[in-house]
């Protein structure tokens, strides 16, 4: 019992205790690295006082919703057609899941490369079909943010396919050939019994997006190092700024419980949703 619970202080609660001091507190670098004093909750006042804070905040939210939402949406298209017998859905299965195992900075390699404004795939798949072809995904404001985002997608649509599938094969066939006896088409079906069957499983998959979105780091990392403009800088990624680029190490612990809090919030908000929807499946 006492090695398990010092591997969990050591492993989880030191670090979190140790950051909350920091969050509190003026660290000075110089000669090392070293508390000054404790200027309580200072840290936290100026981060909701910063308009970066703020900006990177509605970043966060428009990314993760938008993660959550594309990505669901795809997956359970996805995971229909995969659902179906039909030749050679073995060999689509296995590669619609080969995403998942590119390590996440080769995915970004692999993505800067795509999205290069005159060698890249993209660009040259619009050539091809006539168009100029000449975008330039990483450099504006508002395409930068959404190249992420595909980047994203891109990686966890395997996962989401996962479980929306597995979802989709537990829905009880006698339920749909009923539905079908009453003469319910295939939309009808769909939107009044297999989506309202599929919320236990689909609200799970969201929580799980939503909290990988709020950590994303690497891909933006690769991509965009935030930019342009601080376009692309998420809360996570603004930790890493305020810490490793500006070294104010009190500021970049006070936002990273900031990103915890919001998480959690979410988590409850979509924790509620799941419970009633769970509810309404067992009425």
């Amino acid at each position: 019992m006492a090695p398990a619970v010092l591997l969990v202080a050591g492993v989880y609660a030191y670090p979190a205790i140790t950051t909350v001091a920091y969050s509190l507190s003026d660290i000075d670098l110089s000669p090392r690295f070293r508390i000054v004093r404790f200027t309580g909750l200072d840290n936290f006042f100026n981060q909701l006082g910063s308009g970066a804070f703020w900006e990177s905040t509605w970043t966060t939210l428009y990314f993760g919703v938008m993660l959550c939402l594309v990505t669901v949406v795809l997956s359970f298209a996805i995971a229909l057609l995969l659902n179906k017998t039909f030749l050679g859905r073995g060999l689509v299965r296995v590669t619609v899941l080969l995403p998942w195992a590119v390590p996440p900075v080769a995915s970004g390699v692999l993505w800067v490369q795509m999205f290069h404004a005159e060698f890249g795939f993209l660009n040259g798949l619009i050539r091809a079909f006539g168009g100029e072809g000449d975008i330039i995904w990483l450099g504006g404001q508002t395409i930068a943010l959404h190249s992420v985002l595909i980047a994203e997608v891109w990686r966890w649509i395997p996962f989401a396919t996962i479980f929306l599938l597995a979802g989709l094969q537990i829905v009880p066939r006698t339920v749909k050939e009923a539905a079908a006896i009453d003469g319910a088409g295939s939309w009808r079906t769909l939107r009044h019994i297999t989506l309202p069957l599929m919320l236990p499983v689909v609200i799970p998959v969201v929580i799980f997006l939503f909290v990988w979105a709020m950590k994303v780091f690497d891909t933006i990392f690769v991509l965009t190092r935030g930019g342009p403009s601080r376009a692309t800088t998420t809360l996570n990624f603004l930790v890493y700024r305020q810490g490793f680029e500006q070294f104010d190490f009190g500021s970049a612990a006070a936002t990273a419980y900031l990103l915890s809090a919001l998480t959690v919030l979410a988590i409850a908000g979509l924790g509620w949703m799941l419970l009633r929807a769970r509810r309404l499946a067992g009425a």
